[in-house]
């Protein structure tokens, strides 16, 4: 595992620009199967799948103890979202930077997502973890204590191959002479080329079944995908979560015979907590509309704003209501739900 160290920090902060270009962040990504006219770099599926998932902090810690294999396991309850300031204002308009921290020590996890390629990568990642470094110095208040470690992880997940250098010093001139003064900062790279779709599903955490999920390269094949995982997963929790990647994420790619087809295995599993489900989807279908409705107030654009989400939300609803009919519920099942999701 690749890491981060005071003496890396040392040798960086002496060789970067302080002023890092914001215009070094990751690139526009484009994506074989999510393009569609109606994409914005925002809306892309691929942009949100890994950060919502890792947003959960028992899929980082699933992440480090399976893809990165450290000597000892780390637990859920070990480590926290890192939520500085000045790290959260900085990164906030990039989809996937993602920093977790050890708790009670000073370990940071600093997840790059990638799904194109980037060979400013190793320039971006020092200069992210002399960013971490700096403001750790911050909070010390001039204590004497030994600088943190920061654990870089690079999660690739384009179709072409990942060629850029790993290690900074790869990038660096090369003068014999003074070979001692490279800088040695490697970051972990987890790229989804490397990894077989048994592979992944052994893994069984939200995280490797998103990486198979990205693997797709048309819509047959992410139907099929996701299929896989669902046979796989026994796991209710993880299985609502599936469900609602496929209706939120990839509706518009899947279609309404994609969604069936994978709404169909994923009833006969869980298919008593369909109530469950349907509700989720309600509340947070509520929420986004609230959040959306702010956003629209302080664009002065609230009317049109609406317009548009009542199209969307009704287009959400129509779906979710053919789904129910075709599940061959029982008539008052089905009216139950349809009174939850007329209540939105």
């Amino acid at each position: 595992m690749k890491v981060f160290t005071y003496y890396d920090y040392i040798k960086g902060i002496h060789s970067v620009r302080r002023n890092f270009v914001s215009g070094l962040a990751e690139e526009s990504a484009t994506y074989n199967l999510i393009i569609t006219k109606d994409d914005k770099n925002e809306n892309k599926p691929h942009d949100k799948l890994i950060k919502e998932i890792l947003k959960d902090k028992k899929e980082l810690v699933n992440l480090v103890n399976k893809f990165l294999k450290p000597n000892e396991k780390i637990l859920e309850e070990d480590i926290e979202k890192y939520t500085n300031s000045y790290i959260t204002k900085k990164y906030k308009s990039k989809e996937a930077d993602i920093v977790y921290k050890m708790k009670n020590k000073d370990v940071y996890f600093l997840i790059e997502h990638q799904s194109t390629i980037d060979y400013n990568m190793p320039y971006r990642i020092l200069n992210y973890c002399i960013d971490i470094v700096n403001e750790w110095k911050k909070e010390q208040k001039n204590k004497q204590s030994k600088y943190p470690l920061i654990v870089p992880v690079v999660v690739y997940t384009g179709q072409t191959k990942w060629n850029v250098p790993r290690n900074y010093k790869d990038q660096q001139i090369k003068v014999t002479t003074f070979e001692q003064y490279r800088i040695d900062l490697e970051y972990n790279l987890i790229d989804v080329n490397t990894y077989g779709l048994k592979d992944l599903l052994e893994k069984e955490t939200m995280f490797s079944y998103a990486l198979i999920m990205e693997k797709a390269k048309d819509k047959r094949n992410l139907v099929n995908n996701i299929k896989l995982i669902v046979e796989r997963e026994n796991n209710k929790e993880r299985l609502d979560k599936i469900w609602e990647i496929t209706t939120y994420l990839f509706g518009g790619i899947l279609g309404e015979d994609g969604q069936e087809e994978i709404f169909k295995i994923i009833n006969e599993k869980v298919g008593e907590n369909m109530e469950s489900l349907v509700q989720r989807i309600v509340e947070e279908e509520k929420r986004q509309r609230k959040e959306l409705e702010r956003k629209a107030e302080k664009r002065g654009q609230i009317k049109g704003e609406k317009i548009g989400q009542e199209k969307a939300k009704q287009e959400i609803i129509n779906k979710i209501k053919t789904q129910i009919l075709k599940t061959k519920q029982d008539e008052k099942f089905v009216q139950k739900m349809n009174n939850i999701l007329n209540s939105i």
